[in-house]
């Protein structure tokens, strides 16, 4: 009965989610036209990559992605955008099961990933016709599984778009060795691939392009959730967040690989990799609202650490991201600089969310470390006395969706090594 229950509520949210969703589709997925007329150009011009446009929307991303896009260029339309919008949606039902594990039931899953279709990064992303789900779920599942080649897939993601090279940091600060040498082999080997196919094109991009944000879009927009766009929006200069912005990405770089690290020497793998992308999207010069999938995995991550308000935090998190204010200002045109002290809450409603579910989780550390929740030893608070780069450690099988609790594997058996809060 309970099962027939459930695969009713999950059939319910799949029809509000399919009738409310068209009604936010926008932009035609242009994205998806730019990466096939990336594609396009390696086969008639490469060497003219960066010099095309479409509709006034240049090309942006390194010369791999161009090789990458290049079976999209060759189908027709109508059958790129079926194959491209499934692998989009495959991707978001990835990112939610390698968030959660295995401990949500088939119907559960079904209906979180139906109404997650309508959180305005996701929504936003089908309708750009946008790589950053498939990427957020290439590097999960690269990151937290343990097999032959592990990191080899986060190289190759940063390969198509490069905010994926921030993960390169996790693995130093986690000394995961191996997986940075896959990782770095990955994304020099889209380098050197990118040479071979236009040389003259991947100079430009390398030496010129990669440094010139104006390719990208108005820095101002509310869509740019970055440190850097708030700082424009505040300040009102449009030449960027200057030696504030740097001191900025300093602290978040320094603070949130620290996070990281000790999150994942606790067992709380999904938070670190979800902490990490946080810090990629706050450091970028523009983090446009559709890359903010990451608030999947970090709000997975923050509800499994809870023990109490789970379902508040759960409703007010990706009520957020659902409703999503940082449209509510007035936008287009640089009118966000003349926003209001209100409008500026609103306006950087997915910084602001971000900080509060890092803040939870850096709190949770270290109220973790003086209870002895997640230790082994009492004189160092982390999950176990191995080597910090071994997923799991030698013989143990990390919760991946929750929020700690490691268990030891013993004849098949699962044992648990403290407290759970997942």
């Amino acid at each position: 009965m309970r099962s027939k229950w459930l695969w009713g509520v999950a059939f319910g949210v799949c029809v509000v989610a399919s009738v409310v969703l068209p009604t936010h589709w926008r932009h035609s997925l242009v994205d998806l036209k730019v990466y096939r007329l990336g594609g396009m150009t390696l086969l008639d011009d490469a060497a003219g990559l960066y010099d095309v446009r479409l509709a006034g929307l240049p090309f942006t991303y390194p010369p791999f992605a161009a090789v990458v896009m290049v079976p999209f260029a060759l189908l027709p339309w109508a059958v790129a955008v079926v194959v491209w919008t499934l692998g989009t949606f495959v991707s978001l039902v990835a990112v939610w099961r390698l968030s959660v594990g295995r401990v949500m039931a088939s119907p559960v899953l079904l209906g979180v990933v139906a109404g997650s279709l309508l959180l305005e990064p996701v929504r936003e992303t089908l309708g750009f016709g946008q790589v950053n789900l498939m990427l957020c779920a290439l590097v999960l599942y690269d990151l937290l599984g343990q097999r032959r080649g592990r990191g080899i897939w986060v190289g190759l993601a940063a390969g198509v778009k490069l905010t994926p090279l921030v993960f390169l940091g996790l693995l130093v600060v986690t000394r995961q060795w191996k997986a940075l040498a896959y990782a770095s082999a990955g994304f020099v080997g889209s380098v050197v691939v990118g040479f071979v196919v236009t040389p003259h094109g991947a100079e430009e991009y390398w030496t010129s392009l990669l440094a010139d944000t104006t390719r990208i879009g108005g820095l101002a927009f509310s869509s740019n959730q970055s440190w850097n766009g708030f700082l424009i929006r505040l300040s009102g200069d449009l030449d960027g967040g200057g030696a504030i912005w740097l001191g900025l990405v300093a602290l978040t770089v320094g603070g949130g690989l620290w996070l990281a690290q000790q999150l994942w020497r606790r067992g709380e793998r999904v938070a670190a990799v979800a902490v990490t992308g946080v810090v990629g999207l706050l450091c970028s010069p523009v983090s446009w609202s559709h890359h903010w999938v990451w608030a999947i995995p970090l709000g997975v991550a923050v509800i499994g650490r809870l023990t109490k308000y789970r379902v508040v935090f759960g409703v007010l998190w990706f009520g957020v991201f659902a409703v999503a204010p940082i449209w509510w200002p007035p936008n287009h045109e640089n009118r966000e600089l003349d926003w209001s002290v209100a409008e500026q809450f609103s306006g950087n409603a997915y910084l602001i969310a971000a900080m509060v579910a890092v803040g939870i989780l850096a709190i949770g550390l270290r109220q973790n470390c003086k209870s002895g929740i997640d230790r082994r030893d009492p004189g160092d608070c982390q999950a176990d006395s191995g080597d910090i780069g071994d997923p799991g450690g030698v013989g143990e099988a990390p919760v991946v969706g929750g929020g700690g609790g490691l268990r030891r594997r013993r004849g098949g058996a699962a044992v648990r090594l403290g407290p759970h809060r997942g």
